[in-house]
């Protein structure tokens, strides 16, 4: 039996991600019924999650954040988001933004195009007056007034540059036109298990560290091009300009030229992979074994949520058809 301690939880909620993102339904499923059976904190993890995974791999998911007391509502979620091509700004901005509050004014490029990120930054600091604000927007289609609810839900909830992705949704939101959803083909690649294991798994750490100094580059460049190449790799994304700002300006704050961090990536790959393939084999057969001993407690799970998104996608068909997209605003 696999026991919930630090370590065990950083290594499958690092999994879970990576899997959502790269689109392995079946992984995302395994990995959700999982950690629903380490303990009930789990399970409350998962609802938190579940919510800023939404904002920060596919915002305009984030109107659809239909959750009920049930588990399988929130892996219903997650696995629309597993499916869907990823769009990302909300993160980029988010994460700009919650740098400069940080003190680090070299996100900033003196120009015009700065505005919303110093928006944010005064939003984190001045969320009652944001949310306020973000309320008094009153040309908000359907689509855009459940966004802003769900955002608003979730407004208090993790990390501060996590609140600041999610304030950066609703501000999206009410500011553009939301990007449209799209579906992208289930991922037949086979799962790289070592992606887990980042700079925010003890293992990963500790390889990271251990990689850097035999190649005599900084932890901060073998970490950032790990991520960019690996860690983010998605099943498919919508361009974003949030998040390609975001991406540039990293590159320049660890003193790497973009297109010349494959140079560095390339030969670290392979170190990497070795440093963590005893961890990653550990990891594969426990998530193997621990499916197989609780197949049918998979399966149930993978049941549930197949029929919650079918009668949600139902609902929802109907609602169009019924009263046409214009008129959802008045329902």
């Amino acid at each position: 039996m696999i026991k919930s301690g630090t370590d065990t939880e950083a290594r499958y909620r690092s999994l879970l991600q990576k899997a959502v993102r790269r689109g392995n339904a079946d992984l995302v499923y395994t990995a959700s019924a999982l950690l629903a059976s380490l303990s009930p904190k789990e399970k409350n993890w998962y609802r938190t999650r579940t919510a800023i995974i939404t904002f920060e791999e596919c915002w305009p998911l984030g109107g659809e954040l239909n959750f009920n007391r049930k588990f399988h509502s929130k892996v219903a979620a997650l696995i629309r988001v597993t499916r869907a091509m990823k769009s990302r700004d909300a993160s980029g901005l988010g994460y700009l933004a919650h740098a400069l509050i940080e003190g680090d004014a070299s996100v900033l490029a003196n120009s015009a195009d700065d505005k919303p990120i110093k928006i944010i930054a005064n939003a984190i600091q001045r969320p009652d007056d944001f949310w306020r604000w973000i309320a008094e927007q009153n040309k908000m289609d359907a689509h855009t007034d459940a966004l802003v609810t769900h955002a608003r839900r979730f407004r208090q909830e993790g990390l501060p540059r996590d609140r600041a992705v999610i304030q950066s949704a609703a501000y999206l939101a009410v500011t553009g036109q939301l990007p449209p959803l799209q579906d992208v083909e289930p991922s037949d690649q086979t799962f790289p298990y070592w992606v887990a294991f980042d700079k925010n798994t003890a293992e990963g750490k500790l390889a990271m560290r251990d990689v850097a100094r035999d190649l005599h580059i900084t932890p901060p460049q073998l970490e950032w091009t790990c991520f960019y190449f690996e860690g983010a790799k998605t099943n498919g994304e919508i361009r974003s300009t949030w998040w390609e700002r975001h991406n540039q300006w990293r590159f320049e704050k660890i003193g790497l030229p973009v297109e010349e961090a494959h140079l560095l990536w390339e030969p670290a790959k392979p170190q990497v992979i070795e440093a963590l393939a005893e961890d990653s084999r550990h990891l594969k057969n426990e998530l193997y074994r621990w499916k197989i001993a609780n197949l049918e407690q998979v399966q149930a799970l993978k049941r549930q949520v197949e029929l919650f998104i079918e009668h949600f996608e139902e609902v929802h068909r109907d609602q169009m058809d019924l009263f046409g997209e214009d008129d959802l605003d008045n329902i």
